[in-house]
């Protein structure tokens, strides 16, 4: 993936991604490559450590879920997740401004 495009993914500006993958790199957890056919764009992409650390952090997110939410009722997991969605979709459309 691109810086750019891993930019936009996360909402955040090209110069912030770099700055972050320039830390991710000297740990180890990212490789940076040029890309194949634009000299501009700088190609990202895990490494193995950081292959391993993502699903480390996977198996301790499904682990948490599986804890907070794995002896729910269907029906209950149903309206709290419907619940959160609203929640964040207000949230998103309230302008900085407007934040406390």
């Amino acid at each position: 993936m691109t810086q750019r495009a891993l930019a936009g993914r996360l909402g955040v500006t090209p110069r912030n991604v770099t700055g972050l993958l320039d830390a991710l790199q000297e740990d180890g957890l990212v490789v940076r490559e040029a890309h194949p056919t634009d000299r501009r764009a700088t190609l990202t992409s895990l490494s193995g450590k950081g292959r391993q650390v993502t699903s480390a952090l996977r198996r301790g997110r499904d682990d948490l879920a599986a804890a907070l939410f794995g002896d729910l009722p269907a029906d209950q997991l149903d309206v709290f997740t419907a619940t959160l969605a609203q929640v964040t979709e207000r949230l998103r459309s309230v302008g900085p401004s407007e934040r406390v």
